[in-house]
């Protein structure tokens, strides 16, 4: 379905509208460790596995996000004193036939030139002669004490049969950003030293400033369906909320569960042929309080009638929705069904806020629907 532009969209609605091509896009902002990359590497074999991907493909997408993913945790140069955000970011997307992987983090800025060379080398050689560079750099051992001497480099550059996409925007006299791209096609095509696809940089790098601005952690676009959102709930879960407070993690995490299942449950899908209803959810974290946003596609018809229901939940006091949550339990449990509204109910509830909506219309027959839930830290 193609969405149009807007006169005002929201940024959510617009994100949605921008990544309406992509089946997947997955962008994580925040501290990165060992068991969150593996969460990250689970979900892409996950999705690769619902796209049937090649055993081939499989193994580069994996291999590039592996050592993207140790180049943030290895190469960020910040040190805890800078009074700067020092959270760095990965981004999976794919569209069509090919897999971007983006990342970012900072670097001191007496490292740029001595990088920069080595990603221009290795933009310069062809296949065979990124192997014997490899195998001269291999031998000389010229190794840091964060790693290897731009091995990994080379190798991303060999598995993907494409360019690296790179660049640098300055913090201050001491310190940049670093973004890097690397794309794999599906099925594997040399398409060629002029492929260096700095346009999907740049608006990655333009997505990263807003990311920041609004204090958004993650953004997930993808056709929910069952197995995705296990993965997502697998992704977010002991990545949120304060260790430190479970109720309060437990509580984000029950919050992130209800906005996903609605999406997957209740989401219109103009395309019959997908596995799952189109959506996206973002979650945003700003001095201890959590913003859970999602978005999703309806049928104008049931504008009018959603609205209602989350008017009379946004509108009733707790009393009045204990009430109304057992009546609507006691109406079900007569006709056997589970009753629209207790969604509404529970995460209002929870997070002792009220429910935050709104509506834009997409054509005729459909309306994006999001719907936004606050949760503070008491």
């Amino acid at each position: 379905m193609n969405i149009p532009e807007s006169s005002n969209p929201s940024f959510i609605f617009d994100l949605f509208r921008q990544m309406n091509h992509y089946s997947l896009s997955y962008i994580y902002r925040g501290g990165f460790s060992i068991d969150l990359s593996n969460k990250i590497l689970s979900l892409a074999e996950t999705n690769m596995a619902n796209h049937s991907e090649s055993s081939a493909t499989k193994k580069k997408v994996y291999f590039i996000m592996l050592e993207s993913l140790q180049n943030i945790t290895r190469h960020s140069d910040i040190k805890p004193q800078e009074k700067i955000d020092n959270s760095s970011f990965f981004v999976i997307q794919r569209l069509v036939n090919d897999y971007y992987i983006s990342s970012g983090n900072i670097v001191e800025n007496k490292n740029i030139d001595s990088l920069k060379s080595k990603l221009s080398k290795v933009n310069s050689l062809d296949k065979e002669s990124l192997k014997v560079y490899y195998k001269e750099t291999l031998s000389q051992g010229d190794f840091s004490a964060k790693g290897g001497a731009g091995l990994g480099l080379i190798e991303m550059a060999r598995k993907s049969g494409n360019k690296l996409a790179y660049d640098f925007k300055k913090i201050n006299e001491d310190l940049s950003h670093f973004y890097f791209q690397i794309k794999v096609s599906v099925p594997e095509i040399d398409l060629g030293a002029e492929d260096i696809n700095i346009d999907r940089l740049t608006w990655i790098e333009g997505l990263e400033e807003q990311i920041l601005e609004r204090n958004l952690n993650l953004i997930y676009q993808v056709d929910f369906n069952q197995e995705n959102l296990i993965s997502i709930l697998s992704m977010t879960e002991g990545n949120i909320g304060n260790k430190k407070d479970l109720a309060l993690s437990k509580k984000i995490f029950n919050i992130i569960v209800e906005l996903s299942q609605n999406i997957y449950k209740h989401a219109d899908e103009p395309d019959p042929s997908k596995d799952g209803k189109s959506g996206i959810l973002m979650i945003g974290e700003k001095d201890r309080e959590y913003t859970i946003t999602t978005g999703n596609l309806i049928l104008s018809s049931k504008v009018e009638s959603l609205s209602a229901s989350l008017d009379k939940v946004n509108n009733a006091d707790f009393d009045e929705l204990d009430t109304l949550f057992n009546s609507i339990i006691m109406k079900d449990e007569q006709k056997g069904q589970k009753g629209a509204g207790l969604g509404f109910i529970d995460l209002k509830m929870k997070s002792q806020n009220n429910l935050i909506y709104n509506y834009s219309p997409v054509d005729a027959d459909y309306s994006f629907f999001e719907i936004q839930v606050i949760v503070a830290e008491k």
